[in-house]
């Protein structure tokens, strides 16, 4: 056959068997591609809304009350057991509406933490900027005392065990103690603090709060964190001023386990007390005159 009459044959789609019969010749195979159905892509998440420098900035007023409620669930109960969908379902929620915050749910707890952690820092400020410097102190430091008390022990451990969290807590403490660096500076320069190093203070409490937060420290001392805090804070406010300067302060409420202690020392020197005389003062008097019968 020549090549006309294979070209004809090949562009008519049929061929010659060896008897001399036409068959028909097969298509060219094609691409796989088209002969399977593409999956259809799944939606794609929605992009989170960044923090901002205010953390709500752009935010609906649903979503704050999200985050809010999250803070709330994430003190108490940490990040780490908690899912998702249990999230979703105790906040009545689609898991949407968390991923328009965040990408995961170690994004979304970092979220939140971070907003916790500013406002408490932008507390302390507004506290110690209204007062002056030698009654800032307290302003200072109580909105981390009030925090201590709502920081759960589990919350502590899983920010412990994960690496963000904890660089995230570092930072915070450092800020706060660069600040009370600042503060402490100022009083000295006011000669109401002897001349301590301000640096020398902020350091060692900067140590202490990392020191007073590990469970081998808690499990020693027979503290939780929220009376380790507060009684580091009780011993940096009222262990610096010098003693005429203290005495013109106002008396300090004693502490939760100060009061503790001191309630069962007063116990135990009632027990060793020797029990009063019975009957009135003027019947014990008159005893006393008639002497012993």
């Amino acid at each position: 056959m020549g090549a006309a009459t294979g070209a004809a044959v090949a562009e008519s789609g049929r061929g010659i068997d060896g008897t001399g019969n036409h068959v028909p010749v097969p298509d060219a195979p094609q691409e796989a591609t088209t002969l399977t159905t593409k999956r259809a892509a799944p939606p794609a998440r929605p992009r989170p809304r960044p923090a901002g420098p205010d953390g709500d900035a752009g935010l609906a007023p649903r979503q704050r009350q999200l985050l809010d409620e999250l803070e709330t669930i994430f003190l108490e109960e940490g990040f780490r057991k908690v899912t998702l969908a249990d999230l979703a379902s105790r906040l009545r929620c689609s898991r949407r509406s968390f991923y328009e915050l965040a990408d995961s749910k170690e994004a979304l707890f970092l979220r939140v933490f971070d907003r916790y952690l500013t406002r408490l820092r932008d507390q302390g400020a507004k506290g110690a900027a209204a007062v002056p410097p030698d009654q800032a102190f307290e302003p200072y430091l109580m909105p981390a005392i009030d925090a201590a008390r709502k920081l759960s022990a589990t919350l502590m451990q899983d920010m412990t065990g994960y690496p963000p969290a904890n660089a995230m807590w570092e930072r915070h403490q450092r800020e706060r103690i660069d600040g009370l660096r600042r503060l402490v500076a100022r009083c000295v320069e006011l000669g109401l603090f002897r001349g301590i190093d301000p640096y020398l203070v902020a350091e060692v409490m900067a140590a202490s709060l990392r020191r007073i937060r590990e469970p081998a420290f808690l499990a020693a001392s027979r503290l939780s964190y929220r009376e380790a805090v507060e009684e580091l804070y009780g011993l940096l406010l009222h262990g610096l001023f010098r003693p005429d300067a203290r005495a013109a302060r106002p008396a300090r409420a004693p502490t939760a386990k100060a009061a503790r202690t001191a309630k069962a020392a007063g116990t135990a020197e009632a027990a060793k007390a020797p029990a009063p005389a019975r009957g009135t003062p003027a019947r014990r008097a008159a005893s006393a005159r008639s002497g012993p019968r």
